[in-house]
Order: structure tokens, then C-alpha cells, then sequence
């Protein structure tokens, strides 16, 4: 290493400390950290042990996700617009769950207009064959 880059590192760089579960794996956080926030929206409830080692190494397994989907750019340097098309697909996801109603909503609305629709064409077409709506069918009849 040349002289200037070896005087910037420190001697006694600080060791963060490493966290296990109970079954030896190493926690990718620390787990005082992920707990608070856990207990930022889990209020009055008891947050078991392996809920909260599950948590800590899913946010581990998403992260490495995250930074091997940043790694794909084509430049030196991971900026913004890497991160963000990282987590679009899970943005996207969000939006889509918020959106559910309004989905259920619009697609009930379609059913209701395609089912006017269908009764109106066969009114049309049994006017014009000349049938009278009795002898078509009771869906008809009922309907109009």
C-alpha cells in the first residue's frame, strides 16, 4: 500500500459485534435495531425470538438482492437511479396491494357493463328475428 493510503486506515478499527441465532447462522443486523424497529409497529404484543432472527435474516437475504440488482449497472459507480430500479419491483408490488379495491372495484364494473351489454343484444336480436321474449328465455324476460 503507498504511504498516504496506509496512514487513512486505523489501527484499531472498531469490530462491530457479531450476533447469532441460537443455531450458530450470523445475523446480518443488529438485533436491538431490528427489533425497535419492529416495536415501532408492533405495539402490545410479544415478538417471539425466532420472529425476530427471521425478520433480521430476510432483511439480510433482501438486502444482498438489492445490491447484486444495483451491481448490473453499466458505469463505475452505484447511484440513485440503480437503487431505485432495484426496488421498483417491490414498489410496484406495494402499489398494486393498495390498489386491490380499486382493481376489484373496476373489474366488478366491467362484469356489470359486459352483462347490460349481453342482455341488450339479445333483446336486439330477438326484436329483430321476430321472437317474442317469452319464447326466448326467462333470463330475457326477467331482465327487461
Amino acid at each position: 500500500m503507498p504511504e498516504d493510503i496506509q496512514n487513512n486506515v486505523p489501527e484499531h478499527a472498531e469490530e462491530v459485534p457479531v450476533e447469532v441465532t441460537p443455531e450458530g447462522e450470523v445475523l446480518p443486523f443488529p438485533r436491538a435495531r431490528v427489533v425497535s424497529i419492529m416495536r415501532g409497529e408492533i405495539k402490545d404484543k410479544i415478538i417471539r425470538s425466532e420472529v425476530k432472527e427471521a425478520m433480521n435474516l430476510w432483511l439480510g437475504d433482501l438486502l444482498k438482492r438489492m445490491a447484486k440488482e444495483m451491481s448490473n449497472t453499466q458505469y463505475g459507480s452505484v447511484g440513485i437511479a440503480d437503487f431505485q430500479r432495484a426496488t421498483k419491483p417491490y414498489d410496484v408490488i406495494e402499489d398494486i396491494v393498495k390498489d386491490e379495491q380499486r382493481l376489484l372495484l373496476s373489474c366488478e364494473k366491467l362484469r356489470a357493463d359486459s352483462d347490460h351489454l349481453i342482455r341488450e343484444l339479445r333483446r336486439f336480436f330477438t326484436v329483430l328475428k321476430g321472437t317474442r321474449l317469452e319464447e326466448v328465455g326467462p333470463e330475457i324476460s326477467k331482465e327487461g
